[in-house]
């Protein structure tokens, strides 16, 4: 067992024990502990504002290296369809206002929501997506944590934070931010991932591995944090909102990740010893500015790949609206614990 030098984030205890070695997004070795209050389990110890920036440097965003994504035109037409209905949805709260995106990535999604009527802010952590959504889309988009962006209280009437919580070092901490904000009955939608489903497919190749060739299962998108629907309900009230909408999405990618229907395997990447050696010291952070060329040849890249792969037909209306329908058989109540992500809408209390 050892202590924490800080409480948990849910329960406030003062004890973990080791659960797992990982190695964030191939690039540091990390250890997750649990509470033994209440089960919730995170990297530890926290990683600093700066260590976190250092997980998401260019080559994150390149599809050609080994932590890249690859297939940004399915992304950004992805949330272009996100766009159109969270654009219905602003219509039915107000006709104006002011939106922020927490993690906002590349702007695929706020520059969906131009036109809209509405002021919009975005931030990330990652210099290079702050780069790609001010200089594609003019968007004002800010390279900062929520934290150290410093906004004026009651700032936002919507705030938008989809697969952001878990990257966080203190999610308190940040959703008293989010709250401080956010004005007196302003809405949050947020995504975050079960943290089960993200943890189970390591555990089991982790306890699969040959001892004596062990190398350590990596955590591909650099989660910090793995939340239980149980956690997120008490972080919710406690940091002051109000849970109109909870639900698990993503049922069969959920179930494959739980082992509960095969394909398990398919959700993990083993570092081996011989490269966790090498990815034992992180990269030192850089700022801007001293990767402007680098950023530049990337965005380009990515400029051809959202032309080259574009496909007018999800661009379709119909498409949307059918893509809409479909989902909502790969959802279920959050109560379920089956889904690979969890839903919220929440409002902060008056």
């Amino acid at each position: 067992m050892t202590k924490m030098s800080e409480p948990c984030d849910i329960c406030g205890g003062t004890a973990m024990h080791p659960f797992l070695d990982v190695s964030l997004i191939g690039t540091r070795v990390a250890r997750i502990e649990r509470c033994e209050g209440c089960g919730f389990r995170q990297v530890r110890p926290r990683l600093s504002a700066t260590e976190i920036k250092t997980l998401y440097p260019s080559d994150y965003f390149d599809a050609g290296s080994i932590v890249g994504y690859v297939d940004y035109a399915r992304e950004f037409q992805r949330r272009q369809r996100e766009a159109y209905f969270v654009r219905r949805w602003l219509r039915e709260i107000r006709t104006d206002g002011r939106l922020l995106d927490v993690g906002c990535a590349l702007g695929f999604l706020l520059a969906g929501l131009k036109g809209a009527g509405w002021r919009l802010d975005g931030i990330d952590a990652a210099s290079f997506a702050a780069y790609y959504a001010r200089t594609r889309y003019g968007l004002r988009v800010t390279c900062a944590t929520l934290e150290e962006a410093r906004f004026q209280d009651q700032s936002f009437d919507v705030i938008i934070q989809k697969d952001l919580l878990e990257h966080v070092a203190h999610p308190r901490r940040h959703l008293v931010e989010t709250s401080r904000v956010l004005r007196p009955g302003g809405w949050v939608w947020l995504v975050t991932p079960n943290g089960e489903a993200n943890l189970r497919p390591l555990v089991a190749a982790d306890r699969s591995t040959n001892k004596g060739e062990r190398g350590l299962p990596v955590l591909d998108q650099g989660h910090l944090s793995f939340f239980n629907r149980r956690h997120l309900v008490k972080l919710f009230t406690e940091c002051g909102f109000r849970c109109h909408r909870m639900r698990m999405v993503g049922i069969h990618r959920g179930l494959r990740a739980l082992g509960r229907l095969p394909g398990q395997r398919r959700f993990v990447r083993m570092l081996t010893p011989r490269s966790q050696e090498a990815s034992a010291t992180p990269t030192p952070y850089r700022p801007e500015t001293e990767v402007r060329g680098i950023h530049d040849r990337l965005a380009e890249q990515i400029d051809r790949d959202i032309a080259t792969r574009y496909r007018a037909f999800r661009s379709w209306r119909p498409y949307y609206h059918y893509h809409r329908v479909m989902k909502r058989f790969d959802t279920l109540p959050a109560g379920l614990d089956v889904g690979y992500d969890f839903d919220c809408l929440l409002q902060k209390e008056p």
